[in-house]
């Protein structure tokens, strides 16, 4: 790295210690204000005093500082007038530039002059250039690292022309100036360190005080001996108070759990409370209270914060929904009870209807063998409504059962079983003035369970039968491809007017003096989600086309 990238990272380090800012500029303007006037006098007093010893040399010196001096006072004048002149970089820059060249002037007094002037006079130099650094160290407090260059200038030249005096009295005082150019230095540094915490309390304590006002919380500080010192207005209508809580003590509140919390804050970190309080207007509040401490730069603790978080509202809330939940439990219980009560009269019910209709079905099959009858009308009404009966109590069957049984997947012939289904519901189509086509290729097998592809395929048969106009026909195609099997039931009738609730529990749609639980598709419906068969409806021009995909 070379001199010029050094100076340059020493230089971007130094303003980072203190940035430019307007405070700062403005300071060390008011300031100059003030200690120009007096180094203007202090100019012309030495000129006159060592006019004698120095002569022309001296007068061209103060001409010189004057000259400074008058320069440094218009831009005081510029800066007081015209501010927006110049940028605030700009007005730094040419403030300490001037301020430079004014120290290696009144510097140039010890290199200078100091040779050439007896003890008594360069005891009076000394005197001056000492006054000059102290009284810079004071006007220059606003930005250190100009101080501390400036009193270097000074004192540096200084410490450097006694040393070359080569006498006892030079060197004592060299050393003096030495001590005195280190204190200096010390007071800048620690002057500079004063005013760096002071600004970081300041920046804390405003924006404490804007958190404190602008917080929807109750929110207040207390000292170390719990006497509030700031709080705002919510902490009043917790605590009941007018505006004289400024000062008071947290002892007041005579309530125990509280008051410990806040000592604890100061001993032992952050501390909460819930809990109920009474305010001295007798207002009931929840609160959840925080506290926790607060410390300066050599970790002190100066006292404590409060944060009250009023939940009284919400604590009521929840009572009632206790209250609500309570009710809620012993109405779902009662319903509970009053469910398990109707599947159970239901699952009786089921095996009551059972006997009778394997008894009924039995001896219509007996009736007709001993019977002529055979292929009579009656006949063919009683198969259908024997089937259609024997369809909805396996429906019924199925429901009540399926939350218990687990119907595990077995390997089935779908080509035959889907024609024993058609043959059953053929006898339900030709006593409804319908017949059922079928497109069924041989030797398709499929995995699912035997009970749940039986409500599928038949829930959809009795539909198609049900929906359809008379003397229609209904389509029965199964396809296969190289990764799944298709299924479609296809027939004429009205169009589904919501495709898309059509699955829905519960949902029907007006077809007539024909009526439907509503069960038997949303039954569908959740045996295909269980074996992940795609199921959808297409329904146009009078033709509706349920559709399910299989996978192989």
């Amino acid at each position: 790295m070379n001199l010029k990238d050094k100076l340059q990272q020493i230089q971007s380090k130094l303003k980072q210690l203190q940035p430019i800012n307007t405070s700062m500029v403005t300071t060390l303007y008011t300031l100059t204000q003030k200690s120009l006037p007096t180094a203007l006098i202090f100019t012309i007093l030495i000129a006159i005093f060592l006019y004698s010893e120095l002569s022309y040399t001296i007068v061209i010196w103060a001409s010189l500082m004057i000259t400074v001096i008058l320069l440094r006072l218009y831009d005081l004048y510029l800066f007081k007038t015209n501010f927006q002149r110049y940028s605030l970089a700009t007005w730094h820059n040419k403030f300490m530039l001037s301020v430079l060249l004014l120290a290696l002037l009144v510097s140039s007094l010890s290199f200078v002059f100091i040779p050439y002037l007896n003890e008594y006079y360069q005891l009076f130099v000394l005197a001056s250039l000492v006054g000059i650094t102290a009284g810079g160290t004071t006007s220059l407090s606003a930005d250190f690292r100009i101080a501390i260059v400036y009193v270097s200038i000074i004192m540096l030249p200084l410490i450097g022309s006694l040393l070359m005096i080569h006498s006892s009295p030079g060197n004592i005082l060299s050393l003096l100036m030495i001590l005195f150019f280190i204190s200096q230095v010390g007071m800048i540094h620690n002057n500079y360190t004063e005013q760096k915490n002071l600004k970081a309390l300041k920046e804390q304590q405003d924006l404490l005080n804007n958190i404190f006002a602008e917080s929807p919380l109750a929110m207040f500080s207390y000292d170390t001996h719990l006497n509030i010192s700031y709080a705002n207005k919510h902490v009043y209508e917790i605590f009941g108070q007018d505006n004289t809580m400024i000062g008071m003590n947290l002892g007041s509140l005579h309530n125990k759990n509280i008051l410990n919390i806040f000592n604890l804050s100061l001993t032992k970190g952050h501390q909460s409370y819930t809990g109920s309080y009474l305010a001295p207007n007798g207002t009931f509040f929840w609160i959840k209270i925080t506290a926790f401490s607060f410390k300066d730069t050599d970790n002190t603790i100066l006292g404590g914060v409060g944060i009250i978080e009023n939940k009284t509202e919400e604590y009521k809330d929840k009572k009632e929904l206790e209250v609500l939940h309570i009710t809620l439990q012993e109405q779902v219980e009662k319903n509970q009870t009053l469910l398990e009560e109707n599947k159970l009269f239901i699952a009786d019910m089921v095996h009551q209807i059972r006997t009778p209709l394997t008894v009924i079905m039995t001896n219509t099959s007996l009736i007709e063998m001993q019977t002529e009858l055979q292929n009579s009308s009656c006949i063919t009404q009683i198969h259908s409504a024997i089937n259609m009966l024997s369809n909805s109590y396996e429906d019924l069957s199925y429901i009540i059962s399926n939350d218990r049984i687990e119907y595990m997947p077995i390997e089935i012939d779908f080509t035959n079983f889907l024609n024993e289904r058609v043959h059953f519901f053929d006898v339900i189509a030709n006593a409804n003035n319908k017949t059922i086509s079928t497109d069924i290729p041989n030797d398709i097998k499929i995995t699912i369970n035997d009970t749940e592809l039986e409500r599928l395929i038949d829930n959809n048969l009795s539909n198609a039968i049900k929906h359809s106009y008379d003397k229609s026909e209904i389509e029965i195609v199964l396809e296969k491809t190289n990764s799944e099997i298709i299924l479609k039931f296809i027939s004429k009738g009205p169009n589904i007017q919501n495709v898309s609730k059509i699955f829905d529990k519960d949902y029907t749609e007006s077809y007539g003096a024909k009526r439907s639980l509503g069960l038997g598709l949303n039954m569908v419906k959740n045996i295909c989600e269980k074996n992940h068969i795609k199921y959808s409806v297409h329904s146009k021009d009078n033709i509706n086309t349920f559709t399910y995909i299989f996978k192989r």
